[in-house]
This record gives structure tokens, sequence and C-alpha cells, in this order.
């Protein structure tokens, strides 16, 4: 593997990678059984076609492509080491020279890390944890919860019957089951409306132990941010935004009006809102950058078979999607796995 790097304005490099043919090779094996656990052709069912005459049909082009990318992100790691910059971010990786049976030639560009002052971290996430939040559940907490059970069993009942469907305003106290032990028995292995209740307790005190949790981290992390000096890479922060972006448009497509069509109505751009979300996306870059600098300092890692075996379930879950990039996904679970292995450290600063 053969790396040249060039340090570029604005806070990026390009990383300019020779990927020699024996690396990408060992990646075959692996490349070549799913496809042809995807053959489908007549007569045969889909994954049980014969080997010899499944090879016959598979795409050489698109497998030798599909292990180009295994290899760039087998090595992403030792590449950005190697190549002696310090990157943060999601890089850019486009490949530039492929041809089966040679060498491939890869160009990443990726943000560099900027200077960071970091706040005292320790001393703030020590202020925040000895805060006392309470999650204590009161009675009625408990009865608005089974009353919702109860509605909800009147709304399955009405609609086993083969009526119209009925919204859960239109469901009236007297359609309610009565809150007997006869009722309780139908919703699981409770023993009886005691224990219904206790069990019901004990989840509403999970979910406001959790939410603490997540309250103490955000103020953590905003006090932090606040004590923090940073330099934020344009990368960095576009990326941020086109995340931003990606994310409000996958809502507005997910109520069945296309976004191109949401953005007539309102008479808005792309770049209007980019405009808008400047100032949020700075503040979770700023969070991002703090949460990488402590895992810096602090020598916090995944456990890198953790790390793979996620990568592995999610290129699975998204092979068809187009545009998806192994390199990033693993950079993506290896950033998500630090940030709550960081948060965790937090927590225990007492």
């Amino acid at each position: 593997m053969k790396i040249k790097t060039v340090k570029k304005e604005n806070a990026r490099a390009e990383i300019e990678v020779v990927l020699s043919l024996k690396e990408i090779e060992t990646h075959r094996e692996h490349i070549e059984s799913d496809f042809l656990k995807n053959i489908d052709l007549p007569g045969f069912r889909k994954g049980h076609v014969p080997k010899d005459i499944a090879e016959k049909h598979l795409n050489k082009a698109a497998i030798f492509e599909e292990m180009v990318q295994h290899a760039i992100s087998h090595s992403f790691q030792d590449i950005i080491k190697e190549s002696g910059v310090e990157a943060i971010g999601y890089p850019e990786i486009l490949i530039t020279k492929i041809a089966e049976g040679t060498d491939a030639e890869v160009k990443i560009t990726t943000a560099l890390a900027p200077e960071i002052k970091l706040g005292d971290y320790k001393k703030i996430a020590k202020e925040e944890n000895n805060k006392e939040y309470s999650f204590e559940v009161e009675d009625r907490e408990v009865d608005e919860a089974i009353y919702n059970l109860r509605k909800m069993s009147a709304q399955q009942k009405i609609q086993d019957q083969g009526s119209e469907p009925v919204s859960w305003s239109d469901i009236k106290d007297e359609d309610l089951p009565p809150l007997d032990e006869e009722w309780v028995k139908t919703l699981g292995q409770f023993k009886d409306l005691s224990d219904l209740k206790a069990k019901i307790k004990e989840n509403i005190e999970k979910e406001k132990e959790a939410k603490n949790i997540e309250k103490r981290r955000m103020e953590i992390m905003q006090r932090l941010v606040k004590d923090s000096e940073f330099e934020i890479p344009q990368l960095f922060l576009n990326h941020e935004l086109d995340k931003m972006m990606h994310e409000f448009e996958h809502n507005i497509t997910m109520t069945g009006m296309a976004f191109d069509e949401y953005l007539e109505s309102i008479k808005k751009t792309r770049e209007d809102y980019r405009k808008e979300w400047k100032e949020q996306a700075e503040e979770r870059v700023k969070t991002e950058l703090a949460l990488g600098e402590i895992a810096k300092k602090e020598k916090i890692t995944p456990e890198q078979e953790v790390v793979e075996k996620e990568v592995e379930y999610l290129m699975n879950q998204y092979k068809n999607q187009p545009g998806i990039q192994e390199a990033n996904v693993h950079h993506y679970v290896t950033e998500i796995l630090t940030h709550q292995k960081v948060f965790e450290f937090l927590d225990n600063c007492k």
C-alpha cells in the first residue's frame, strides 16, 4: 500500500492511496460468497444455485469494486495513521482508478483536527453528577398508565369485533374493561392488579432514570462547549449541515409528501435551511469535537470486534441502498461507540 498526503487550504488533507492487488484479493472469497448467495435464476431457489452455474452469472466488475471498498474499510485506520494527519469527521472517498486484476487508486479527502482548548470536563461532570435528580413515581402516574392500557384494550376489542377503527379520543369510559383480575391476566404474566402496578411503577422509574442520565449528559456537554475554544473545519461543518438536511428530508418524505413539493409550498430552498441551521450545526460540531478530544486524552476506544460486527450488520441492512461506502459506515460506528464510552466515562466522574 502506497500513501501520499497533500495538505490543502481550509484545514483539509488529500490522501492518495494505491491499494495493491494482493491486498484487494484477500477479500475475494468473502465478497464472492455474498454475491453467490444472491444469485437468482429460474428453476432454483435464491441462494441455492449450484456454485458452478452461479459463478457464470457473477458480475466480476461489481465484485472487484466491492473488494476494493472492503479493502479501504479494512485498512482505513492504518491509512490515516500512516498518512501522518490527524483526521476528523467523515471522509470523502473516491476511487480514482479501478480495473480487475490491477492495483486500485483511491483519494481520501478529510478534515484535519483543529486546535481545541477543552474546559475542565472532569470538574464539570463531577458537579453535574452530584446534582440530585428525582425519579420518584407518583400514584397518579401509575393510575394514568393503567387507564391508557384499558383504553388500548377497548380499542383492540372494538377492532376485533369488525367495527370501523375508532380514534383514541372516541373511546368513552363506559367502553373500558373493568379494572379487575380477569382483565389483568389478559395483559400477560401478571399475578394480580398489585403486581401490574408494581411492574408499571418499576418501568416508569427506569424511564425517568434514563431521562435524567440524558439530561445530565446534555448539561455536561453544554457547559463544556461553553467553557472550551474551537476551530471548526468547514468540511466538518458542511457534513453536519448535510446530515441535518438528510434527516429533515427523510422526515418530510415519511409524511408522504415529496421534499421538493414541500419546499415549493413554503417558498424556501435547501440553502435557506442551511443558513438557518448554521448556528445549530456549529453547536453540534463543537459537541462532537469535545467528545473526540476527551476520547483522545483519556485513550478511550471501542472494542474492534464490536465495531466490525456492527459494521457488518449495517452493511447487510443497507446493501441495496446506493452510495453506501463501508469506510464511512466504519467511521460512523466507531464514532458512535466512542462517544458512548466517553459518556460512560463522564458518568463515573464523582
